[in-house]
């Protein structure tokens, strides 16, 4: 079983091996779009008779264009987060959306402990005080326990890092592996380093929790907006206080804060390396094979 028509809607990290791989499901040549599309008459264009789109997370797919698009049966998200998406739509006109989930992890956490060992011993610009420190018998806090959170504790635990934990739930598992779990006041008190690893746009961190936190590190790599920006300003004017974020985070955060003193913002996506390219790519595949196998995998609606 194949495809009529696959498009690639936009710069999703598909990569040369795997359009030809995606030829053997289409039987029209696979249409590849490089670049992001600026408007939804664009998006439209490019899914023209389209029944399989592939698409990053920041192109939108509404309803207007799931009205245009009546060809469509399958979106495959390249990417984790749906909020791109009117899956609700998508269920009404019986079409399937799966992302994949899974595959930058690794790259995030070692961007983490690159910034973090560069900061505490002074190799970079900053140095977080006046004397070289390292990172064994301190304390990392970390804000959901999810697949990142999991890696980054990991990581800690091999640096011989004291780990305290909040979470929706608790963890027995890894709590057994010298996790501790504590409420989110009393991690902000202890950590030197507070890390954020929550849903998107959810805000963990309000304005009098940065009351509580002096001399920290913190670290934002979950998407969206994740703290209260006034409060943030405030405490990164006083001393000793870092931050370390991810340019996947929140555009409006880069735009706002990477200027100010004593906040690191990565170049690009710290997730995005070669090897995490090639799990997103497989796993697409995976997607589409199980689709058309007739057991979708990964389904959101």
């Amino acid at each position: 079983m194949k495809f009529k028509q696959i498009v690639v809607l936009d710069d999703a990290h598909i990569i040369d091996n795997f359009i030809v791989k995606l030829k053997n499901f289409s039987e029209n040549k696979v249409r590849v779009f490089n670049s992001d599309p600026k408007e939804n008459n664009e998006i439209i264009e490019r899914l023209d008779n389209a029944d399989c789109a592939l698409l990053s997370w920041r192109t939108p797919i509404n309803k207007g264009i799931l009205s245009a698009c009546k060809n469509l049966k399958f979106i495959c998200l390249c990417g984790t987060n749906s909020d791109c998406i009117d899956l609700e739509e998508c269920r009404k006109r019986n079409i399937v959306v799966s992302n994949i989930f899974d595959y930058g992890d690794e790259g995030v956490v070692e961007y983490i402990f690159f910034q973090l060992l560069n900061l505490i011993r002074g190799f970079g610009r900053y140095k977080w005080k006046s004397y070289p420190a390292e990172l064994s018998g301190k304390t990392m806090g970390i804000i959901g326990l999810g697949v990142v959170g999991k890696l980054l504790a990991n990581a800690a635990l091999g640096f011989k890092m004291k780990v305290l934990y909040n979470s929706k739930t608790r963890n027995p598992e890894w709590e057994k592996r010298g996790l501790i779990f504590v409420d989110k006041e009393k991690l902000l008190k202890k950590s030197d380093f507070i890390s954020l690893h929550i849903p998107r746009n959810v805000k963990i961190l309000e304005k009098d929790d940065f009351k509580i936190m002096k001399e920290k590190i913190l670290i934002n790599t979950a998407l969206g907006k994740t703290f209260d920006e006034e409060g943030f300003e405030e405490w990164i004017k006083q001393p000793n206080n870092y931050a370390i974020m991810d340019a996947a985070t929140s555009k409006d955060f880069y735009n706002k804060f990477h200027n100010l003193d004593r906040v690191i913002f990565s170049d690009f996506v710290s997730g995005t390396t070669k090897e995490s390219i090639l799990r997103l790519n497989q796993k697409v595949l995976d997607n589409i094979t199980s689709y058309l196998a007739g057991k979708p995998i990964n389904k959101l609606n």
